[in-house]
Formats: C-alpha cells, sequence, structure tokens
C-alpha cells in the first residue's frame, strides 16, 4: 500500500508567537528595571532633593515678600544669609505687619548630612522688583548655592528674574 504523505497545516494552532513572547520579555525588563533602579536609589538623594527644595522654597517666599510689600530700603527687604554649612536664617514679613520679622534661623539635623558649599556668608537681598541686589541696591548676580551630601551635589540657582530653580550640580572629580 502507497501510503500518501500529507502535511496538513494548522491555520489556528494554539500558542504564542516570538514576538509576543519578546513584547512581554520586554515589559518584564522595563517594569523590573524601574524596580531595581527606585530600590537602589539612596535616601540620601530624597532627603537632599527636599532640603534644596526647601531652601528653594525660602528664597522664593523672600522674593515675592519683597515684591508684596515693594521693599525699597535694605532694612525692609526680605533676606536669606547662609552663615556656614549647616546654617542660614530667613528674614520675611510672616505676620504681614509690613515690617521685617526676627530671622528665622535654622539648621541641617546631622541624620540630613546635607550641607551648604562655601564660601561664606552669602546674603541673598530682594528688592521690590524681586531682583537680587547688594546692600547698596546694586542688582547682583546671583552664584549658586551648592548642598552636598555624601551621594553628591544640588544646585538652587537663581534665574535672571531672581525666581530659585534646582538643578543636579556636576560632581567634580579629584582630577579636576
Amino acid at each position: 500500500m502507497n501510503a500518501l504523505l500529507t502535511h496538513n497545516k494548522f491555520n489556528n494552532a494554539a500558542g504564542i508567537s516570538v514576538i509576543e513572547l519578546l513584547i512581554v520579555v520586554a515589559m518584564i525588563f522595563v517594569v523590573g528595571g524601574f524596580v531595581f533602579f527606585k530600590l537602589l536609589r539612596s535616601p540620601k538623594l530624597e532627603v537632599r532633593a527636599n532640603v534644596s527644595r526647601e531652601v528653594a522654597g525660602y528664597l522664593e517666599k523672600a522674593r515675592s515678600d519683597s515684591m508684596r510689600r515693594n521693599a525699597t530700603e535694605i532694612g525692609d527687604m526680605a533676606q536669606v544669609k547662609i552663615f556656614n554649612g549647616k546654617f542660614y536664617s530667613v528674614a520675611i514679613d510672616a505676620n504681614d505687619d509690613g515690617h521685617l520679622d526676627i530671622p528665622l534661623v535654622m539648621s541641617f539635623t546631622a541624620d540630613q548630612g546635607v550641607e551648604f558649599k562655601g564660601p561664606f556668608p552669602k546674603t541673598f537681598i530682594f528688592d521690590g522688583r524681586g531682583q537680587n541686589v547688594d546692600v547698596y541696591k546694586r542688582p547682583v548676580p546671583s552664584q549658586p548655592l551648592i548642598l552636598s551630601d555624601s551621594t553628591g551635589n544640588t544646585a538652587v540657582k537663581l534665574s535672571e528674574t531672581g525666581q530659585a530653580v534646582v538643578v543636579p550640580a556636576v560632581k567634580l572629580s579629584a582630577s579636576n
């Protein structure tokens, strides 16, 4: 007997294709990578970022306070002073009586592990137009505030309009 060799094609075969398998593997790598980097990210980075935003917020409050009160005399202009790596003060009119309150002195805790980079002292004085000025009321270009911890640096810069912006700072190697 001659048996006919037949080749049957199944048009509705169950299973997965190579493309579907590659899509699933890619999705697993994306989700796994996200989780991996989230777990590796140091809590210190979060602390430094939060401290940087806090300092930027105080600079913005000082700026907006001077603008709101249209401060024209140095004694009426809101200020942020950086004394050293750990201590800074903020002088604003928080109670809305038209005069600056006693400066609020703040510091970073040892648990935070964050500090300002020098030179010190640094003073940010804002006039009624929101510009950073010196004690003679002349506009001055602002140097960025660098906040540092064991994992790196973050900079708080004042834009040309005086607004505070938090940006990652470049970590310099020992050869620079």
